[in-house]
């Protein structure tokens, strides 16, 4: 589990081949979550849960790709991609390509 994607998307870079492929899910808060933390930290990147997981924001996400020569070809936003204590857990679904 990783809050800050750089190191990854570093590996990824460095492992990937040119026009290689690659496709992840990724957690995001909640939408009362979000809304909060757009006012009070709008520049936030990625937020540990109550769950103990990470979740990220989207534009984080690709402008990290975007450092690291992965550009997003395909982006999905996923509602519910997983259940925690009956909730329905908000996510994304990113494929990118070296």
């Amino acid at each position: 589990y990783f809050g800050d994607l750089d190191p990854l998307f570093q590996a990824m870079e460095q492992g990937l081949v040119c026009g290689g492929y690659l496709a992840f899910t990724l957690e995001n808060v909640n939408e009362e979550t979000e809304q909060s933390l757009l006012e009070s930290k709008p520049d936030w990147r990625w937020q540990l849960t109550a769950s103990g997981r990470f979740a990220h924001r989207k534009d984080y996400v690709i402008k990290t790709g975007i450092e690291h020569n992965l550009e997003v070809v395909s982006y999905e936003k996923l509602d519910n991609f997983r259940y925690e204590r009956g909730e329905g857990v908000r996510g994304h679904l990113f494929v990118m390509r070296k």
